[in-house]
């Protein structure tokens, strides 16, 4: 059972906050009268967890929705949709604690239950392909105890079962699909990266151990493939948008087509692409002021959307974290030149000064966009470390 005294697991163990006495009392009445799994039980343990999160003892919360969620199981089943919200706190208080291995656990669990209980096509199974391929496209960068080629391969299955059902229940334009496609070409953009930097097995996914001529094709083929399903992706989202109430849409959706390009090294056909898509905004009805928000500075390509971008005062926002910040220029082709470190905190952190350097430096930017393409800028940007182990 989870401690009912409030003390360890977070940095506000020592202050005033929610006493968690009566929740483990009522626990202790329901156990002594219906015994230790009663149905009754999981709303006190939710209660109690969110108690101790409140206090700030993450792992006490963990402990409690572990209690809240097997007496779930137990009462309703292994794979009822019922057990998500408390997952979903399971999974942000391991996250805290950083327990990668137990966040990869329940992400899996979770998917695993929507696809059990959803409907074919459902919101709620799509949601959850996107959730769960989400996090699969970051987790390799955490230590889950699974490769990194596995968790994009997840990925890459879980939003191809998505557009499956999508395509199976609904009409073909459909605001769901395009972020699924949006989100599968990110999956194969991250697979080709992967397969170019790292020395992983082609197949299995594991470490190789020399460069076995046949590893080399296979690594290859991968990066092409990846390309071109990428692409098709893409491709599919721009043909989808090309229809009167989604000309802004149609035009953002250029612009990834467009990075895609760029970032495969197609240097002419971007920016043949990028001038469309400046054209595009500019007849859909974009002011000359929306196009400078939407195309005047560099922006990392981590991500295809066609979400417009959000206005900025420019202004860095004040953090205690370390961090570094550093003025660039980006090429037409969108790589980074004249590193400047404007700013770092702590002043003489040589090791974060040098992180942010060399990630900037390997980094592609989208250039800035005009009337005849892309434009050299300048930019400004802050890397924010959140602890020493980043």
């Amino acid at each position: 059972m989870a401690r009912a005294d409030g003390k360890g697991g977070g940095p506000e163990a020592d202050s005033p906050g929610i006493d968690v006495a009566p929740f483990v009392q009522s626990i202790a009445d329901i156990e002594r009268r219906h015994g230790a799994v009663d149905h009754r039980l999981s709303e006190h343990f939710l209660g109690l967890g969110l108690a101790h999160r409140a206090n700030g003892n993450t792992d006490d919360a963990a402990s409690a929705f572990r209690q809240a969620l097997h007496v779930n199981r137990v009462n309703k089943g292994l794979h009822h949709l019922v057990h998500v919200p408390i997952v979903d706190l399971l999974i942000e208080s391991y996250a805290a604690l950083g327990d990668w291995k137990a966040v990869e656990r329940q992400h899996r669990y979770r998917y695993w239950i929507h696809r059990r209980e959803t409907d074919a096509g459902s919101n709620d199974f799509v949601g959850a392909a996107l959730t769960f391929a989400a996090w699969q496209t970051q987790a390799y960068d955490f230590e889950t105890g699974v490769s990194a080629f596995r968790h994009i391969r997840d990925a890459q299955d879980a939003l191809s079962a998505a557009i499956e059902r999508i395509e199976s229940d609904r009409p073909q334009y459909d605001a769901q699909l395009l972020t699924v496609l949006n989100a599968q070409a990110l999956a194969h953009l991250n697979l080709a990266v992967h397969m170019s930097t790292t020395k992983d097995d082609p197949v299995a996914g594991g470490s190789t151990t020399g460069d076995d001529f046949s590893d080399i094709i296979a690594r290859r083929n991968i990066i092409v493939e990846s390309f071109i399903r990428g692409k098709e992706a893409l491709d599919r989202v721009v043909s989808l948008t090309e229809i009167p109430a989604s000309e802004i849409q149609h035009g953002l959706a250029l612009a990834n087509r467009a990075d895609w390009d760029l970032i495969f090294d197609r240097t002419q056909a971007s920016a043949k692409t990028y001038r469309e898509a400046y054209e595009q905004l500019k007849s859909a009805g974009l002011s000359e002021n929306e196009l400078t928000t939407e195309f005047g500075s560099p922006r990392r390509m981590s991500e295809f959307s066609l979400e417009r971008r959000e206005n900025s005062d420019g202004e860095l926002q004040p953090t205690d974290q370390p961090y570094v910040t550093a003025s660039f220029d980006v090429s037409k082709t969108g790589t980074v030149r004249n590193v400047e470190v404007l700013d770092a905190h702590p002043v003489d952190d040589r090791n974060n000064i040098r992180r942010a350097r060399t990630t900037l430096r390997a980094t592609r930017f989208r250039p800035g966009i005009g009337g005849d393409g892309p434009i050299e800028t300048s930019s400004t940007i802050r890397y924010v470390f959140p602890d020493e182990t980043i």
